[in-house]
């Protein structure tokens, strides 16, 4: 499929979202490398009216491989547009560009709250022992309760990718539940050290419900648990 019958296609997707449609057009997409394709998939992240045609184009964007993370790594230091720029970021994490990670740490001092969650979670993908205490910061400092909520989670994806950095990143877990007064970020922690330490706490993860339990229960259980741990 060549690039001006895309064009045409991604405009009905517009006008009336198709799943399968939608799916095939981005399989598509990822097909061709050429810079005025790279420009063309680039540009449509500019557009989320419809987040489902959205996500399907940016879940994509990987999929051309290293000329795309040739291309973004050239419009990430250029880019003016702050959402556009927080895009290129996300796929750039996604692809495990470690080039990015100074620019997750510069989002975190912006005052774009799309930039810092970005700069979170992107620092979590890539991150190791050196960005636990950054992630520590926005976890018990940041503003933004949702924000906290996001670097305890990205602690845990650093977890994932290092699992010898658990007494440190449990440490930080440590430090942000002594001080924690939103319940559903302490419950994020709590849900956190669960799976950090493997053991049930009583907290429960729902993607439509978000944290589930009893906090008061919660909590005590989990400070027992890490004291254990860490003895």
């Amino acid at each position: 499929m060549i690039l001006k019958e895309l064009k045409k296609t991604y405009t009905e997707l517009q006008k009336e979202y198709d799943g399968v449609k939608s799916i095939n057009f981005s399989r598509e997409l990822s097909k061709l490398n050429d810079v005025n394709t790279l420009e063309f998939h680039y540009n449509i992240l500019k557009n989320q009216d419809n987040l489902d045609l959205f996500y399907d184009v940016r879940g994509i964007f990987d999929e051309h491989g290293e000329a795309g993370k040739e291309f973004l790594l050239e419009k990430i230091h250029t880019e003016k547009d702050p959402d556009l720029k927080a895009e290129a970021l996300f796929i750039l994490g996604v692809m495990e560009c470690q080039e990015v990670k100074p620019i997750a740490l510069e989002f975190l001092k912006s005052k774009n709250y799309k930039q810092q969650y970005y700069g979170i979670i992107v620092i979590g993908w890539l991150g190791n022992s050196e960005d636990i205490p950054v992630l520590e910061k926005e976890m018990m400092k940041n503003d933004e309760p949702q924000l906290r909520l996001y670097a305890a989670t990205a602690l845990r994806q650093i977890f994932f990718n290092h699992a010898k950095l658990k007494k440190k990143i449990i440490l930080a877990y440590w430090n942000a539940l002594n001080t924690e007064e939103d319940v559903e970020v302490a419950k994020a922690i709590i849900a956190c050290v669960q799976d950090l330490l493997k053991t049930k706490l009583g907290i429960r993860e729902s993607m439509t419900e978000g944290m589930i339990g009893n906090l008061d229960i919660a909590k005590p259980k989990a400070i027992k648990a890490i004291n254990k741990f860490l003895s």
